[in-house]
């Protein structure tokens, strides 16, 4: 098995950058008894949202313009002391089309403590080695990994996360997936580019 991929942050947390059979293995672990948090892991992925972000949408159905196939996310969706922009619009990709209005009927997305303790869970359930790095960021920054590997123009990208180009630049670019994994993802997000 290849070793994991991570990004450091600024503080010095690691944060995993899931690969596509990652992916698939941590999906699978998260239990059929509980759909509803596997349609909340699905929409943190493919949408890259912060996690606050995710449990604002939820209190904030008319965010999501189903017609648009966007969700828009105002200013106090973000919260974020750093922001760059003042709002955003995120694209809905296929993969989360029939999931969206499941998101909205199901449970209130967990507390963030409470949805990391879910993800570490899951991580050792799948049987990785390490349960470092598996943390709620890590939707948000496997999927922007994803994003450029599989060709989807910067700017779509830091305007869809809500990024700076130097951001995205310093930690996603150069991730050092496979050949056979970089074909996933272009397969993947094909509709996405």
């Amino acid at each position: 098995m290849p070793e994991p991929i991570f990004i450091t942050t600024e503080k010095g947390d690691k944060i995993r950058i899931l690969t596509p059979d990652e992916f698939d293995r941590f999906t699978a672990a998260i239990p059929d008894t509980s759909p509803h948090l596997k349609t909340l892991f699905n929409v943190a992925f493919f949408t890259g949202m912060r996690y606050v972000e995710i449990q604002r949408l939820y209190l904030h159905p008319e965010w999501w313009q189903k017609d648009r196939g966007t969700i828009y996310l105002p200013r106090e969706a973000q919260l974020k002391v750093k922001r760059t922009t003042p709002e955003r619009y995120i694209p809905l990709p296929s993969q989360l089309v029939g999931e969206m209005p499941y998101f909205f009927k199901n449970k209130e997305p967990p507390h963030h403590k409470v949805w990391g303790e879910n993800i570490k869970r899951w991580a050792l359930k799948a049987g990785f080695e390490s349960i470092i790095g598996f943390v709620p960021k890590m939707t948000r920054a496997s999927i922007e990994s994803w994003m450029f590997m599989a060709g989807v123009p910067m700017n779509q990208i830091c305007l869809r996360q809500g990024h700076d180009k130097l951001t995205s630049m310093n930690h996603y670019q150069a991730i050092p997936f496979k050949e056979s994994e970089k074909l996933e993802i272009r397969k993947r997000l094909s509709s996405w580019v």
